[in-house]
Formats: structure tokens, C-alpha cells, sequence
């Protein structure tokens, strides 16, 4: 057999045993509180056992009945044999994220040590206990740590994109995204690493740093060399989802990928869910902005640079308002504060002016438009602005107000300034969210494709958990994840009962087995009896 053939033969082969392991249940337990209830009752169950963290319980029926572990099941192309399902995988290092475990160093102590959680992303006892082989000297826990890190490593980046593409449009498709106003941000954040991460790439950057000793102290502006990735991401801000994202190397420039991650994103999506952009001026560019608004459908409000002809126009029109012409003045009150110093400041007080069609930006249009820009009969193509020229009480000096260039109608600039004021979000509970309260920066390996890898898990993760339609999911939105975790019960019982699990309090426990104590700190024994059908009064 020729060795073209035998490799051939070799990849069916392995497809094949791919296609023999994804087809057993990932899931071997279903949640029935009900159920377990009854057969606690009779004293017919199997294992109980304590848990600190019933939101990570939780989060797993919530992936259930979003039935994602099926999207989990990819090629694994990078994978030459498979021992252990990859969704099984993959739902491991999710909730290896989830309960917030920085190293890989700790998941055999922390992570495998939680047997309940495990048992429900489908791992059998025997499993737990020896492992899947006898390759590492497992000491605890299924498999060794290096194979959940080599696992996130050996996704491509098709792979990891689909799968987050694929859950954004489960999540539109269970109405998870039906009370969003359509206002979505993009924006860009480094993650730096070393500079022998394989693939990382490297840019300078300015860094301010204090020189010199005594009266001569300054501070200075020196270049830092850095190396890494940067994450691109498209967020809705108020729901706090990420719909589209995309890892590449840290010298690359954001712009290059406006088109192709909102396009992705309104692929997600589906029509009319995207209507409005936030982005910064990094992504500022006129054929972009336009392919947004005339060929997407997508209206945008991003910052003007200061050395734009636009820039100037708008600066010196919003001084001569001219209701007849559009350009209008809207200004709200703000509250006077002294500071300790006795100077006074006002807090919230900002003005505004809209001007409207201003037509000196060159670049806004099509490719062959702005080729033309040089010509005498040239035209530009009208797009609006809002000046600040107040802010928190403080009148810019002429020339220097604050502009936003938007394809929006302007005739209510306070209105289009708010909306941009949300762009602030995808930096603070994002950005600064996911570095702090995520280890998005904790890197499994040290390489492109374990960065990659480990930061679309965690995307995934911090999205699917803010999709929650349950308490706990709504508590999580809005506290984010570490005052979660500080507020999660620590006195949560994980029972099973063969097939079925359930998660109780302590309290719930006593009363269900007719042991009610004087005084309950977290339930009401009425309202159990109620909720499980046991008997009033016992």
C-alpha cells in the first residue's frame, strides 16, 4: 500500500473512532427535584454529597436545556486520538472557569475535587477514581492536568469560532436576546504574554515612567515592548452577551476587522437585533462606516480625530446655532459640588449642539468615491456630528469641544451622546470584568492555540452565564461573578438517586426527612412542604 494510502486509510480510521465516542451520551444524569425529593423521603438514594458551589450546579442544567453540549462535539482536528468525549472536555474547562480556578496547577485539588459537579458533565465514579488510563500517575481526578490544557489547545480557530457562533444563535433562538434595544459595542483589549509564547506577536507602546532623583524628578515617555494577542470582541451592552468575537496577534489593527466581526455578529444574530454600533476611533474608517449603514443596515457614533477636516467644521458650526439649519443646542442641569479645595464643580451638567450634514469627510463612502476626492466637482457624502462643548460644568475653549461623528439623526443630541456614554461599558463589565474576575489572562499554554483556545471558553462562559433565565443567572448579571461567588450558600447538598440528581439546601434535607429544626436561617418548612407535597404539620 503506497504511504498516500496508508495515511488516508490511518484519518478514516480515526474519524471513525471520533465519530464511535461522540455518539455515546455525553450526559449520564438528568436534574428532578421532584423525584429525588419522593425517593429521599423513602430512603432510596444512591450518593449525596457537599457542595460550595450550587451555581456552578445550576449552570450545567442550564447548558442542559440549552441543550449546548451538542455543539461541543467538533471534528477535534487537532486531535489524534480521543479517550475522553471533547464536549466532556470542554464542559470540564468551563467549569474550570466558572468557579473562577486561575492555574492549571490547582485543578487537581480544586476542581476534581469537586466529584458532584463532575458526575453531571458525565464522568462515572470508576472514572473519578482511577481515571480514563494509566498513562500520568494520577494521584486524583480523571485524567491529568495537561490533558484538559492540551485539549483546549488542539482546537482550531474554526472550531472554537463556531462553537461560540453556534451559541449566540441558540441563545437568540430560545429568546434570550428579545428585550435588547439593539445597542451593541466593539472595541479591542490586549492580552499580553511573554515574549516565548509561540505565535504571540510584539508593538511598542508608550509607557510614562519617572526618571532622576530629588528636584530633578520628571516624568517621561519611554517605548515598552510588548508581545501578545488582542481579543476583539461584539457586545450587548446592557444584556451583557458576547456575539461575536476573534483572537489575533497584538500588532495587528482592529480596524482590519470591523466588517468581518459585525457581519458575523448579524449572522448570529439574525435581522434587526443589531441596530446601533459603539466604537471607538481606533475603527474609525470612512469605507467601513459606510458598508455599516448602507450596505449592513447597522447606524453607528464613534469619535471624530482632531486632525479631520470634519473635526473642524463641526467645531466651528456648533458656535452659530441656526435652528433652520439643523444645528441645535441641548444642554441638562447638573448638581453643584465644592470640593475641599472650595472650588465648585457640577456633576452631570453637559451641552451638546447636533450638526447635521456635514460633508467634508472624504473617505465616507465607497472605494471608488473616495478616489475622487481630489477632483473639482467632488461631493461628500453627508454625515452628521455632535459637538460637546460643556462637560460636568467645565466650557471648552472654541476649538477644542469634544466631536462624535454618527450616521443617527441629530435634531436630539443629548440622546446620541447618552448612547455613546454606553460604549464604556464593554471596557468595565467586559473587558476589566472578564482580566479580573475571569483570569482571561491565565493562559493554559503557552502558545497561540491554547490563547485562543482558553480565550473563547471563557467568552463562551461569561455569555452563557449572563443568558441565565433563572435567579441565579439574573443575580449574576447584575453583581458579576466574583460578588457571586463571595454570596454563593456554601451549604448545598448535590443528591442522587441513579438516574436522577437534585440540589437542596441543608435545611431543605431536615425537613424533607421530618427533622425540622426550631429555627430556619434560609427556608421556610411550609413553603417546602408545599413545593415537595409532603403532608401539612409533619
Amino acid at each position: 500500500m503506497r504511504p498516500s494510502r496508508r495515511r488516508a486509510v490511518g484519518r478514516e480510521r480515526q474519524r471513525q473512532r471520533r465519530q464511535a465516542v461522540r455518539h455515546r451520551p455525553w450526559r449520564q444524569l438528568s436534574r428532578n427535584q421532584q423525584e429525588v425529593a419522593r425517593r429521599l423521603t423513602a430512603g432510596q438514594i444512591s450518593q449525596v454529597t457537599v457542595s460550595g458551589w450550587g451555581l456552578a450546579a445550576r449552570f450545567v442544567a442550564f447548558v442542559e436545556q440549552l441543550e449546548y453540549a451538542a455543539l461541543l462535539e467538533v471534528d477535534g482536528q487537532g486531535f489524534q486520538r480521543v479517550m475522553i468525549p471533547i464536549a466532556r472536555l470542554l464542559l470540564t474547562y468551563h467549569l474550570k472557569v466558572l468557579l473562577g480556578i486561575p492555574s492549571m496547577h490547582l485543578v487537581p485539588t480544586t476542581l476534581f475535587r469537586e466529584v458532584a459537579l463532575l458526575q453531571l458533565i458525565g464522568y462515572t465514579t470508576a472514572q473519578l477514581q482511577a481515571g480514563f488510563c494509566q498513562r500520568g500517575h494520577l494521584a486524583r481526578g480523571p485524567m491529568h492536568r495537561d490533558t484538559l490544557a492540551a485539549a483546549v489547545e488542539r482546537l482550531t480557530a474554526a472550531e472554537v469560532e463556531g462553537i461560540l457562533n453556534a451559541a449566540v444563535q441558540r441563545l437568540v433562538a430560545r429568546g434570550c436576546l428579545r428585550t435588547s434595544r439593539g445597542h451593541f459595542a466593539l472595541d479591542a483589549s490586549d492580552l499580553e504574554t511573554t515574549p516565548t509564547c509561540q505565535g504571540a506577536g510584539t508593538k511598542t507602546v508608550p509607557e510614562r515612567t519617572l526618571v532622576g532623583r530629588g528636584t530633578a524628578r520628571r516624568v517621561v515617555d519611554v517605548a515598552r515592548l510588548v508581545s501578545g494577542f488582542k481579543v476583539l470582541i461584539v457586545y450587548e451592552v446592557r444584556l451583557r452577551l458576547v456575539v461575536a468575537a476573534k483572537v489575533v496577534p497584538i500588532n495587528e489593527h482592529e480596524s482590519r476587522f470591523t466588517l468581518e466581526l459585525v457581519r458575523q455578529a448579524l449572522a448570529n444574530l439574525g435581522p434587526g437585533v443589531l441596530r446601533v454600533l459603539l466604537i471607538d476611533r481606533g475603527f474609525l474608517d470612512g469605507l467601513d462606516l459606510w458598508t455599516l449603514t448602507h450596505d449592513l443596515g447597522v447606524d453607528f457614533v464613534v469619535p471624530a480625530k482632531d486632525n479631520m477636516r470634519i473635526t473642524a467644521d463641526a467645531r466651528g458650526l456648533c458656535r452659530r446655532l441656526d435652528p433652520a439649519e439643523g444645528i441645535v443646542e441641548q444642554a441638562r442641569a447638573g448638581t453643584r459640588k465644592v470640593a475641599k479645595d472650595g472650588r465648585e464643580h457640577w456633576p452631570g451638567q453637559v451641552t451638546v449642539v447636533g450638526v447635521p450634514a456635514l460633508r467634508s469627510y472624504d473617505q465616507y463612502g465607497t472605494a471608488e468615491h473616495a478616489q475622487r476626492a481630489n477632483r473639482k466637482d467632488f461631493d461628500g457624502n453627508a454625515l452628521n456630528a455632535v459637538a460637546v462643548t460643556a462637560w460636568q460644568g467645565h466650557a471648552y475653549a472654541a476649538g477644542d469641544e469634544k466631536v462624535f461623528l454618527t450616521s443617527l439623526p441629530v435634531a436630539a443630541p443629548l440622546a446620541v451622546l447618552d448612547l455613546y456614554d454606553l460604549r464604556s461599558l464593554i471596557e468595565n463589565t467586559a473587558f476589566r470584568e472578564l482580566k479580573q474576575g475571569w483570569a482571561l489572562k491565565r493562559y493554559p499554554k503557552k502558545t497561540e492555540a491554547a490563547v485562543r483556545g482558553h480565550v473563547f471558553l471563557t467568552l463562551l462562559t461569561f455569555t452563557l452565564s449572563h443568558a441565565f433565565r433563572t435567579a441565579a443567572g439574573q443575580a449574576l448579571a447584575a453583581h458579576g461573578i466574583r460578588r457571586q461567588r463571595a454570596e454563593q450558600h456554601t451549604a448545598m447538598v448535590l443528591i442522587f438517586a441513579d438516574e436522577y440528581y437534585a440540589i437542596f439546601d441543608i435545611e431543605e434535607v431536615f425537613i424533607l426527612l421530618r427533622v425540622i429544626p426550631q429555627h430556619c436561617l434560609t427556608t421556610d418548612p411550609a413553603r417546602v412542604r408545599r413545593k415537595y407535597g409532603l403532608p401539612t404539620g409533619t
